[in-house]
């Protein structure tokens, strides 16, 4: 029998910053997240896409932080989900 493996690595609570956060950004629902920012860039010259990707995936391996996805699991009680 082959057991498959979960598509969570680990479940981590919020640090108490990220409860902040989260309540500030949830206050007010009709206003803009001020915790949301969207970076642009422009790139000159070639780009190696299976360079960048690659480059990209290897970040994502070595810090799970950055794959965090934040869930509920009690009524207003968040934890981050770290997917493999």
């Amino acid at each position: 029998m082959t057991r498959s493996r979960s598509l969570v690595e680990d479940v981590w609570p919020l640090s108490p910053l990220q409860e902040g956060m989260l309540f500030h950004a949830g206050f007010d629902d009709r206003g803009p997240d001020v915790y949301t920012v969207q970076s642009a860039l422009d790139v000159n010259g070639p780009v190696e896409a299976d360079r960048l990707r690659t480059s990209w995936e290897a970040l994502l391996t070595r810090h799970a932080a950055l794959r965090a996805c934040f869930r509920p699991v009690t009524g207003a009680q968040m934890v981050q989900v770290i997917p493999r």
